[in-house]
């Protein structure tokens, strides 16, 4: 992939940074972060930059840790039932085996009579 290079603004700092790929994903990325960083200072009492950036990583962590936890119970509910169609369809062609039809003779063999 070919390094791109790009100035973004991110809550009043302006920062060039480098990417493998696209130079808008990262304009994106840096407006989503600015944007992040805004709403915690509108909530947070502290003017300390580095206090602000650390309390929006810990919240965009958070939500990437709930999307995870999210994603992995969907996956498992969806395993979950898949195994049980399984099951079910094992049990059906099981008993399909073990039930003689009508027309098949369904007694012991009687070897040696005669």
């Amino acid at each position: 992939m070919t390094t791109v290079r790009a100035n973004v603004d991110i809550y009043g700092q302006r920062l060039g940074l480098r990417t493998e790929g696209d130079g808008a994903r990262l304009q994106e990325l840096a407006r989503f972060v600015d944007l992040r960083m805004q709403e915690v200072a509108e909530r947070s009492s502290s003017v300390d930059t580095v206090k602000i950036a650390i309390l929006t990583a810990l919240n965009i962590a958070d939500e990437l840790f709930e999307e995870r936890e999210t994603d992995q119970d969907n996956r498992h509910k969806q395993l979950e039932r898949k195994a049980q169609k399984l099951v079910t369809r094992l049990e059906e062609v099981m008993n399909i085996g073990n039930n003689p039809k009508s027309d098949e003779s369904g007694g012991p063999c009687a070897v040696g009579d005669g």
